[in-house]
């Protein structure tokens, strides 16, 4: 038991500054002992100030390895303690706590131990004791002072069990052994001689005292006085002590009132502070109440007064309490006001945006049919948004209030201003389609052209329908100039649109942004709107009415859905215009879709549209446009591909530079001033490479028909005007086709004169000749003339040999198969 106490003391009590007075190891009553069931009652007394007893039941822990608490009780809390029996002798003993725990002992002497031990304790630190009960009170006071009695003799036994020898003894000890030198060998006489003279020193002791007597009486006596006042000092240091116990329990018993009146004091502080925060935490001024219920909504003072109640109002409803608090019936009654006023707000809210939205947006269609119809102008709504931007408090306490609510503001809005929007955008586009029409009717008939203008576009077309209307070349060069008027005429407007329509969707996000709440991630359906959704079903489902989440991309889509279809029906009235236009606006759409930071060059060259958020609805709008635009261009490069391909050729007159080389010729002119170094260079040199295809094929099929003129003079005449259009156009993607090109023209140019004139003049050609071989071997051009075979004066003798009429003669014979507006 002593190890089991010792490890209690160290891993159990030691730790909690208790100090283990009793253990006893006990069963309860009707179980068997075994490993697992067994337990430890502790009796401990606190080490601080003032101390308590308490009894502990202490059992190993599961893992076998430590020991652990389980139960505690005060020792005030005792009130009974049962023995069982007092005469006969039983491990069985009872203990009444709050209820009764019946024990059995693991043996009768632990078990009288741990009473006598809680009697101690309940004499020591209770002043009303419990009652003990079956118990021998005899052995309860023989076993508290057998512990004083056998500490003082067991002290008395070891202190007189060895004493050291003084030197004095020492010395008398060895003057004996050196006088009996014969004491070592003979051990009996030695004892014999001691005991005689010790005989005779008791006997002279004897003598001594009898001579003293009257010293020995004086001696008595003062024992007995001594005796006397030990008793009288005795009974009066008892008489000290049980006045000194009254003393100390009353004193105990103010020390613990006195920390019950602390805690008591604690508390309330606590109670005061916690109210006073509950209170300042849930208070809604009469004040905050009136502007609730009645407060202006109009104006500008009443407006900011309005939205501080609310915000105050909103912090109301999500101030977090502890449960205990939330479960009282003032809060209770306080949130339930607060729901009251925030539905009425609600209601009075939702009513005032709805008709503010009405009024601004009779207003603005009003305006919008007092403006001129020829001006193409579009103005962004910034007075609607200044004039809204203040309420966007408001409406953000309503988002984190009422989610159907704002969904319905959303919705007002959205209805609103798309009536708005579609009624300005489609006067806008419309006014654009006018001044073109316009614009066109003026330049039509100056150039006196009518319906010459195909789909095609292609100013070859023209100059072949004015032939009969006067001077063929006048008649192009004005058909020319007419179609770049109209095509830089449409670009200026196309392009005008887009600026126009940016600002205007930048400004309404941005308003958006502001007006509604909207963040950086709810741009886009994703997680955010997911959240939304699942609040939104959380909050109104009892609403049998289904919540239409609002974003901002489904917002701006309903706004601004009339941006797709009218920039739709501008691409195809500008391609049912003009066939080329298709490339102006392919290199507009794909500038505009492109983000700011991804535009090169071509941004320099043509600016486009301001600069756009990360986020913006035109941008998506102008990518549907630009896939419709591709398809336009694409079929226009079609059209353009199949009437070069199917062109005729007069079999009686000289072809010329054919049709489908001028139709190039067109396409680079205006391609090269707009593309640049456009992000859609890509499918402007794909189209160079188609149309050279139907160059080669085009005029290998024509030179390999029936024509007047030869086809050497077809290929190098055609051929020739191609590299003339590379050259000037610095058409770098057809770079590597030139020198193959080249090299044809040359081919087809000496094969038509080696053909047509044979060697008229053999001489200088023989001449020629030789200093084209020299400059193939290597021989440097400032060096020819040093040799004496292609001297000057070898030159002379040549040309001396053909005079001018001769010449003259030769250049008769020639026949000319060229055309009139061939540059060769």
């Amino acid at each position: 038991m002593a190890a089991i106490r010792h490890i209690l003391q160290k891993d159990v009590f030691t730790p909690a500054e208790e100090r283990l007075v009793g253990v006893v190891s006990v069963t309860k009553y009707g179980q068997k002992r075994k490993a697992g069931n067994t337990v430890f009652l502790c009796a401990t007394v606190t080490n601080e100030k003032p101390q308590s007893a308490a009894v502990h039941k202490v059992k190993k822990t599961a893992d076998k390895d430590s020991y652990k608490k389980k139960q505690t009780w005060p020792i005030g809390d005792l009130s009974l303690v049962d023995g069982k029996d007092a005469d006969s002798d039983t491990p069985e003993f009872d203990l009444h706590f709050d209820k009764v725990y019946r024990w059995v002992a693991s043996s009768l002497a632990d078990k009288n131990s741990f009473i006598n031990c809680l009697w101690k304790l309940c004499h020591r630190y209770l002043r009303r004791t419990p009652h003990f009960t079956n118990v021998n009170s005899d052995r309860l006071e023989e076993q508290s002072e057998a512990p004083e009695n056998l500490h003082g003799a067991t002290k008395d036994a070891v202190a007189d069990d060895y004493q050291e020898l003084t030197p004095a003894e020492e010395a008398d000890l060895k003057q004996i052994m050196d006088s009996c030198n014969w004491a070592i060998g003979n051990a009996e006489a030695f004892t014999e001689k001691l005991a005689e003279e010790l005989s005779g020193l008791d006997g002279a002791n004897i003598h001594a005292i009898m001579g003293s007597e009257a010293q020995v009486q004086e001696l008595i006596t003062l024992l007995d006085q001594a005796l006397w006042e030990l008793e009288s000092t005795d009974s009066r240091l008892q008489g000290y002590d049980s006045l000194l116990q009254n003393v100390r329990d009353s004193m105990e018993l103010m020390e613990e009132k006195d920390n019950h009146l602390r805690i008591e004091d604690q508390n309330r502080r606590k109670l005061v502070t916690e109210i006073e925060s509950l209170v300042s935490e849930l208070a809604l001024t009469p004040d905050h109440v009136s502007l609730i219920e009645h407060g202006d909504l109009h104006g500008k003072n009443s407006l900011h007064q309005c939205i501080e109640a609310a915000q105050r109002l909103e912090h109301i409803q999500n101030v977090k309490l502890s449960p205990g608090l939330s479960m009282m019936t003032a809060v209770t009654e306080c949130r339930e006001v607060t729901i009251q006023l925030s539905n009425k707000f609600t209601q009075r809210l939702l009513a005032h945006l709805t008709h503010t939205f009405q009024r601004m947006a009779s207003d603005a269609l009003d305006m919008s049919g007092m403006r001129h119809s020829s001006e193409v102008i579009l103005r962004p709504h910034s007075q609607i948004h200044h004039e809204l931007v203040p309420y966007a408090p408001l409406v953000a306490w309503l988002r984190a209030t009422s989610e159907s609510s704002y969904g319905e503001v959303c919705r007002s809005y959205v209805q609103q201003m798309k009536k708005v929007y579609e009624a300005e955008i489609k006067e806008f586009m419309e006014s654009a389609k006018q001044n073109l029409s316009k614009e066109r009717r003026q330049i039509a008939p100056s150039a006196g052209i009518k319906s010459a203008v195909t789909k095609t576009g292609s100013s070859a077309s023209l100059a072949s329908s004015v032939s009969s209307l006067g001077d063929a070349k006048d008649q192009r060069a004005n058909a020319t100039r007419a179609l770049e008027e109209e095509r830089s005429r449409f670009d200026h407007v196309f392009n005008t649109i887009l600026n126009q329509l940016d600002p205007v969707c930048s400004r309404e996000q941005d308003f958006l942004d502001k007006f509604f709440c909207f963040s950086q991630s709810e741009s886009t359906d994703g997680p955010a709107e997911k959240r939304r959704t699942q609040k939104s079903a959380n909050a109104d489902a009892s609403d049998s009415a289904p919540v239409i989440v609002y974003t901002k991309k489904k917002m701006l889509t309903e706004l601004l859905a009339i941006i797709e279809p009218e920039i739709q029906s501008l691409v195809n009235f500008g391609d049912k215009i003009d066939g080329y236009n298709t490339l102006y606006m392919l290199i507009r759409c794909g500038q505009d879709v492109l983000p700011p930071e991804t535009k090169g060059a071509a941004a320099v060259a043509h600016p486009p549209m301001a600069s756009m958020p990360a986020f913006n609805h035109l941008h998506q709008v102008m990518g549907l446009v630009l896939v419709n635009v591709k398809r336009k261009f694409d079929a226009f490069m079609s059209s353009l591909e199949k009437t070069s391909r199917e062109q005729k050729v007069n079999k009686k007159a000289k072809c010329g530079i054919l049709q489908c080389v001028h139709v190039l010729e067109e396409f680079a002119q205006h391609a090269e001033s707009i593309v640049g170094s456009s992000e859609r260079r890509s499918d402007v040199d794909k189209s160079y490479k188609v149309l050279l295809g139907v160059v080669e094929d085009t005029v290998d099929r024509v030179a390999g028909g029936e024509t007047k003129a030869p086809p050497d003079v077809i290929y190098f005449e055609n051929y020739h005007h191609f590299l003339h259009i590379v050259l000037r156009n610095k058409l770098t993607v057809l770079e590597p086709h030139r020198d193959r090109i080249k090299q044809k023209y040359k081919e087809h140019m000496m094969n038509y004169v080696t053909s047509l004139l044979g060697r008229p003049l053999e001489k200088l050609s023989i001449f020629f000749d030789g200093i084209e071989d020299q400059f193939a071997a290597g021989v440097k051009p400032e060096e020819i003339g040093y040799r004496l075979k292609y001297s000057k004066a070898e030159l002379k003798k040549c040309i001396k040999e053909y005079p001018g009429k001769e010449v003259s003669a030769v250049q008769c014979k020639t026949p000319l198969h060229d055309s009139e507006c061939s540059p060769v």
